[in-house]
């Protein structure tokens, strides 16, 4: 299974992305590239399902319309919870906002 600081890496690299609205963009034309980020190990510091585990959501509502994004410890939220629309907007948010992105070199 592929890391996701990896797959973000690759992704800075070769699509010259440096803002959260630039990977936001490249998201919403890509469904294949959003499959791999919610696939990709982020050894416990993003999720895209609903969890026990400590650290950073992106997790769609029941009603299946909106996204929620948000940081939770001890299974309670505990940071925010910022809510989108649009699911390439929620993964490029849960990506910038965890700190994964800037560890990517």
């Amino acid at each position: 299974m592929i890391r996701l600081k990896n797959l973000l890496g690759a992704i800075k690299a070769e699509h010259q992305i440096t803002t959260q609205s630039e990977l936001a963009a490249l998201l919403s034309q890509n469904e294949i590239l959003v499959q791999q980020i919610q696939t990709a190990d982020a050894q416990h510091w993003v999720h895209f399902a609903k969890n026990t585990f400590d650290g950073w959501y992106c997790i769609r509502t029941p009603m299946l319309s909106t996204f929620e994004v948000y940081y939770q410890e001890r299974g309670q939220n505990c940071w925010g919870e910022d809510v989108f629309t649009e699911q390439s907007e929620a993964i490029a948010a849960v990506i910038f906002m965890s700190g994964v992105w800037d560890q990517v070199p």
